[in-house]
């Protein structure tokens, strides 16, 4: 599939391996394009959950010949959105990545900001951010992380979308909108509306070409409506597996989250059953 100007040869090449669950898989036909054009050393993805944006990377990275590393950060202890997570998610991630994908994928069980030590400045190529979606944590994540990003670096946002009409109230402290608003003007960025959006930003002064005309378009509707419909697909791929969407505990005060403080996720506690609600 091809449209007018345009050919996606590793969107319309790969097919996803791992679908766990259904609230980022849309964006993984992009994620193929993008890699297979970035061809990144380095890929850091804030907040892996089940794992599959993170196999999706790794997918790609391997079918490109990649030599490089997809590093997945998170605690595997669950937030204010998501609930508390049981220990056998973490193992099912790991048991995974290490069976399909051990020469890419490396899993990191730290916080955000602790995290972020462990690589040095201009290091990484491709950021993702899909940890916590409160402004606060948000704006933490890409402010700590963006001294990493190399001269060819790209940022990703999940969750762009998320809106009070979409998602009810559990949207008020998703934060990821505003975060994007204040710092899109800065650098050449794109934004796809589907799958509750995905920002995307061109924080490198030396992306090359291949990649910039993907994220910098003559025509952005056409990509926007081809991403969106390859999205689909992969959706309604999740759909007729029949995977039972994971169900999590509740989340307590005296776990640990970067970026926020006990009050705020006092503040917060009610709308954790609301959120989990509207991702069941």
């Amino acid at each position: 599939m091809t449209t007018p100007n345009y050919t996606f040869t590793w969107a319309e090449q790969l097919s996803p391996r791992l679908l766990k669950s259904p609230w980022w898989i849309g964006h993984i036909p992009f994620a193929y394009e993008l890699i297979g054009r970035l061809h990144p050393r380095t890929i850091v993805e804030l907040g892996t959950y089940s794992g599959s944006s993170f196999a999706a990377f790794c997918q790609a990275m391997q079918a490109a010949g990649v030599d490089g590393k997809c590093y997945g950060v998170d605690l595997w202890e669950g937030d204010i959105h998501m609930g508390r997570f049981d220990e056998s998610l973490f193992e099912e991630v790991r048991g995974y990545m290490q069976r399909e994908y051990p020469m890419h994928a490396v899993l990191i069980r730290k916080d955000f900001n602790s995290a972020a030590d462990d690589f040095n400045a201009g290091s990484i190529d491709l950021l993702h951010i899909d940890g916590t979606h409160t402004y606060e944590a948000v704006s933490n994540d890409f402010n700590t992380w963006l001294p990493k990003m190399s001269s060819r670096g790209v940022v990703l946002f999940h969750d762009t979308n998320v809106t009070v009409e979409k998602a009810g109230e559990a949207a008020l402290r998703f934060g990821v909108r505003r975060l994007f608003d204040e710092v899109k003007a800065s650098y050449t960025h794109f934004e796809f509306d589907h799958c509750w959006g995905l920002g995307v930003l061109l924080v490198g002064s030396e992306v090359s070409e291949p990649v910039r005309e993907l994220i910098q378009p003559d025509d952005p509707a056409t990509i926007k409506a081809y991403f969106a419909a390859k999205g689909e697909v992969v959706s309604r791929q999740f759909e007729a597996l029949g995977v039972e969407l994971p169900k999590h505990g509740e989340y307590s005060q005296s776990h640990s989250n970067q970026g926020e403080t006990a009050p705020w996720r006092q503040r917060l506690g009610r709308l954790a059953e609301s959120a989990r609600r509207l991702f069941a």
